[in-house]
């Protein structure tokens, strides 16, 4: 794998977004017990395509010759601020819902707020969800990205077709296997406080993986292969919509990410890319906030307007474009501005510098390899 200051795959960020919201179309259901069938898909499986995309991108954009403490400790200072600064706000938002009891059924102490601070929640320290439940996935992922060069590691001293055998053994031992962590065979995938960590880890290492194997697709990368990428996501939606077969959606998305990744490196710039990209900014604060939006907002609106369960599909698009421009506001006037706050805080030392300079040079290497092989 070369490094590179990687491209940004638009059209991945609108995969994200799509998820995003079907993840809180998962939660916006329970919101009446009568709600149709044909909105009981199992969309929250999305989460681990977050998992499979964060390991892509990530290994994807990780410079290739970044080693040292230094290093490590760049590359860690930059994903606390990607999902650090939300995380703590909705964690806030949380402490004042149940303070004001707006949250009443949140089993949620003071260890649990320690617990949500630190990230740790999704670690098997706790037996229960608490304050912003949805972000045990987040502790899931920062686990990942602690052991992330341990990984890249691994991954760089083993053939693709090895690798792709081992993470397909962590699945089958994971997900099937009969673990004391779980009392069920299949419970991985809806593991969140009970070890949701390992429910994270094959599917970033699968992402690990995909980026490997898109580093070595330049002979297929066309622009028609776009279209088998987004007609396999489109698949996955539908599948999901229909029956909750984890493995399959496992396969599904794998393949839309890296068939959409190789077709989308084709474009110079793909069509759309700007709204795209827009949307994807606000798939992170979609799935951060949907939780409490949907407590202090769209729960006590559904009663309000005494709304049937056959009128869920409207309500659910109109809350689906609320939510969307409350994440939009909420990325332009905070997560952007924390974010770059906090990285440009970490690039004015003397070790960030050094390791700048070593990713630019870096950066130069690949690019005269790209030009080469293309």
């Amino acid at each position: 794998m070369q490094a590179s200051e990687a491209r940004r795959f638009v059209v991945l960020d609108f995969y994200r977004f799509v998820a995003a919201l079907g993840v809180f179309i998962f939660h916006l259901k329970l919101i009446d017990t009568g709600i149709s069938p044909a909105w009981n898909g199992s969309y929250g499986l999305f989460v681990d395509m977050f998992f499979i995309l964060s390991g892509f991108v990530i290994s994807y954009s990780y410079p290739s010759d970044a080693r040292g403490v230094a290093a490590y400790s760049r590359f860690m200072i930059r994903r606390i601020a990607r999902i650090y600064p939300l995380h703590l706000l909705s964690l806030l938002i949380f402490v004042v819902l149940i303070g004001v009891g707006l949250e009443r059924t949140a089993r949620s102490t003071p260890l649990d707020f320690l617990y949500n601070i630190l990230l740790l929640q999704a670690w098997g320290v706790t037996d229960h969800l608490s304050f912003n439940s949805p972000s045990w996935s987040i502790s899931a992922e920062f686990f990942c990205y602690l052991i992330f060069p341990l990984l890249m590691l691994f991954a760089r001293k083993v053939q693709p077709i090895m690798l792709g055998a081992i993470v397909a053994a962590l699945y089958l031992v994971l997900a099937h296997g009969h673990l004391p962590i779980w009392q069920e065979r299949s419970q991985m995938y809806g593991a969140n406080f009970d070890y949701g960590m390992l429910r994270a880890l094959p599917s970033f290492l699968n992402g690990i993986l995909l980026a490997i194997l898109f580093r070595m697709s330049h002979p297929y990368r066309n622009k028609r292969m776009i279209f088998a990428g987004i007609g396999v996501f489109g698949l996955s939606v539908l599948v999901l919509n229909v029956f909750a077969k984890p493995d399959l959606a496992i396969l599904l998305f794998s393949c839309a990410i890296l068939l959409t990744a190789v077709g989308e490196s084709a474009f110079k710039e793909f069509p759309g890319a700007r709204l795209l990209g827009r949307l994807g900014n606000t798939s992170y604060a979609i799935y951060m906030l949907h939780d409490a939006v949907l407590i202090a907002v769209f729960k006590p609106l559904w009663t309000w307007l005494g709304l049937r369960p056959d009128q869920f599909g409207l309500f659910a698009l109109a809350c689906c474009a609320v939510l969307t421009v409350i994440a939009d506001r909420t990325y332009a006037y905070f997560e952007n501005p924390a974010r770059r706050l906090i990285n440009r805080w970490a690039d004015t030392s003397p070790s960030s510098r050094k390791v700048q300079t070593a990713s630019a040079e870096a950066s130069m290497r690949f690019d005269n390899t790209e030009r080469a092989v293309n």
